[in-house]
């Protein structure tokens, strides 16, 4: 596998990811409208809510999963001098201001990752 393949292949699941968050966020909007528009018991229309900000949670954590495939992509194109414009992809964030997290990924983590992909195919 080039790297112009696993590049390729990555961004495919990152516009499919992207695709997919933008439907379900949607809906989740959806679901939530309609909740409000019914009459249920308090404790229900809670409940309800709870599970929708819980889905809305696991949306943000799979988006910063697919952060971390764009951090990837740009790593690889970088330090192969590969160009990047050519698959659509936006520069990679290091760091999000304000971001309390250390769920970051730095380089020499973004090489193991490379070379575990690369000794798997």
């Amino acid at each position: 596998m080039t790297y112009e393949d696993l590049i390729k292949d990555l961004c495919d699941v990152i516009k499919e990811s992207e695709n997919n968050a933008v439907s379900i966020y949607e809906n989740l909007e959806n679901v939530d409208s309609i909740i409000s528009e019914l009459d249920l018991p308090v404790h229900k229309s809670r409940k309800l809510e709870e599970l929708i900000s819980n889905s809305f949670g696991l949306l943000q954590h799979q988006d910063l999963h697919r952060q971390k495939i764009e951090r990837v992509v740009n790593h690889v194109c970088e330090t192969n001098n590969i160009d990047s414009s050519e698959y659509n992809i936006a520069s990679s964030a290091k760091h999000i201001s304000g971001d309390e997290t250390s769920d970051t990924v730095s380089d020499d983590e973004l090489e193991a990752l490379i070379k575990s992909m690369q000794t798997t195919n």
